[in-house]
């Protein structure tokens, strides 16, 4: 059943959609990629596999992804990060087992991170990472994007790329390439 998690703060309120299910063992979470959503092919074979054995899963989308609030425009690692957390503090009582799929691999690196510091008991119970596209803002956006590119994310705040995936094109914003430090 879909269910909605009010996260961020005040000034930065969003509202993530959220499937659960209760079940046996550890809570399966899937974190995935960017710009997917949590009804994605792999994302719903995980849940099926899930479902078949009984398991706690739990999958959701990011703000400005899917059926959550926001503009994706507005996004970036540490406010998806954020939308992590929340929806772990909510929805998994115990020690999770994060199964991340490209940005969802780095996302579920930062989070165990952030667990651990929070509380070693909420340290994850496994981690999953399929294809973990981890610096991927640097290494697979800013470093590979030509100059003329570049210029016009500091310039105008953020460039259109053509998108595989869809017909409408993936903006970069600025915001999300300057979490990096530039």
């Amino acid at each position: 059943m879909l269910q909605f998690l009010d996260a961020g703060s005040a000034d930065d309120a969003r509202r993530l959609a959220v499937l659960a299910r209760e079940g046996v063992g550890p809570a399966v979470v899937w974190l995935g990629g960017f710009r997917s959503d949590m009804r994605a092919t792999k994302a719903e074979a995980l849940d099926r596999w899930a479902a078949e054995r009984g398991r706690a899963f739990v999958r959701f989308d990011y703000s400005g992804h899917g059926e959550s609030s926001g503009r994706f425009e507005e996004g970036t690692i540490s406010r998806w990060l954020e939308d992590v957390l929340a929806a772990l503090e909510r929805f998994v009582p115990g020690r999770p087992i994060l199964v991340g799929s490209s940005m969802g691999g780095w996302l579920a690196l930062l989070a165990t991170r952030a667990l651990r510091q929070a509380s070693p008991a909420r340290s994850p119970a496994g981690l999953v990472l399929i294809a973990p596209a981890v610096d991927f803002t640097e290494r697979l956006m800013w470093d590979a994007f030509p100059e003329a590119v570049r210029d016009a994310i500091r310039r105008e705040g953020v460039h259109h790329q053509p998108s595989a995936y869809s017909s409408e094109p993936t903006p970069i914003t600025r915001a999300l390439i300057d979490e990096l430090g530039r």
